[in-house]
């Protein structure tokens, strides 16, 4: 039986710049925590370090560290693969001079850990063509930090929504169709398409949001290009867009994201005594990817994978295949 694990360990930064305009406590503390909870549910901007327009403040910043996995059932080639999801991370999100109503001004910061979990099942109707339905949730918990600038103090609104620890999460009902094929050159297109149904919930009774989000990838994955330690190293380019609909980017902070990226994934399987055989055709991936939007978003991000799988004849990033 196959199973694949997918392993991701990666640090992230974000960057807000924008306009002074006040806002009140809780729009503040609903768009710092959804910004949180989008990038770290979504697949390509949980990492990086990104400049993007602020709301209600000067610079934001945020860190994300995640440990994401995916597990798949069955052999490469079964019509039906059943799949799970599961990881954690450790997120901070800052922003300086939040201007709030009633003239005051402060730093903010949220430190927060999360865990995420999911499912779903992988249906392969042809040996080029792989549809998935699953489902995840991500529950973040936040400790918030408020520190007032040019003698304005606190109130009771920032206390609560600004000072006080909070949970929140996003949940997600996702779908996802693949094309793959092979060519006569050994390097395997794509093209990915997935959609999005999201429900984001916050703490300190503030109303939540749903909405849709799309996420378009194509890219290549290439034949064996050099050997390192006599093990054989690959590469992979992508493109992908991400899109948000009203209801997420009102809070979100951007309406679309164009993200370009590569990796070097070197077979390590054959070295390591316990994934030889069963795991002969584990990987180790470095990826690099830039990423632009509306609203000035622009970025970068590096990540390290582990790819751990058997039988792993035409694998598609995060996709079981």
């Amino acid at each position: 039986m196959t199973k694949r694990i997918t392993l991701s360990i990666a640090a992230a930064g974000l960057l807000i710049g924008g306009s002074l305009q006040a806002q009140s406590a809780e729009d503040a503390y609903k768009n710092l925590i959804s910004t949180s909870l989008f990038m770290a549910n979504n697949l390509y901007l949980q990492t990086g370090w990104y400049d993007l327009d602020g709301r209600g403040g000067d610079d934001a910043e945020t860190s994300n560290a995640n440990f994401v996995g995916s597990y798949y059932f069955g052999d490469y080639g079964d019509s039906w693969r059943p799949f799970v999801i599961g990881g954690f991370g450790f997120s901070r999100i800052t922003q300086d001079h939040t201007q709030t109503v009633g003239g005051f001004d402060g730093d903010v910061e949220f430190d927060s850990t999360y865990l995420k979990a999911g499912g779903g099942i992988n249906y392969n109707p042809t040996s080029e063509i792989s549809l998935s339905l699953g489902a995840s949730g991500l529950w973040l918990n936040s400790d918030a930090d408020y520190s007032a600038r040019n003698g304005t103090g606190s109130n009771a609104a920032i206390a609560k929504y600004l000072e006080s620890d909070s949970d929140s999460a996003i949940y997600d009902l996702f779908a996802s169709g693949t094309y793959h094929t092979t060519l006569d050159n050994g390097y395997k297109p794509y093209f990915t398409v997935t959609a999005h149904y999201q429900s984001l919930d916050f703490d300190h009774g503030v109303s939540g949001e749903n909405g849709f989000s799309g996420d378009f990838e194509a890219g290549v994955y290439t034949a064996e290009l050099t050997r390192w330690m006599d093990l054989p190293v690959r590469a992979h380019f992508f493109a992908a867009a991400t899109f948000l609909s009203n209801d997420l980017s009102d809070v979100v902070g951007f309406d679309s994201a164009y993200s370009a990226g590569t990796s070097l994934l070197w077979k390590i399987g054959p070295m390591i005594p316990i994934f030889d055989g069963a795991f002969k055709d584990t990987e180790l991936a470095f990826n690099l990817q830039g990423t632009a939007g509306d609203s000035g978003l622009s970025g970068w991000k590096v990540s390290v994978s582990l790819n751990i799988a058997k039988f792993w004849a035409a694998p598609l990033r995060h996709r079981g295949l």
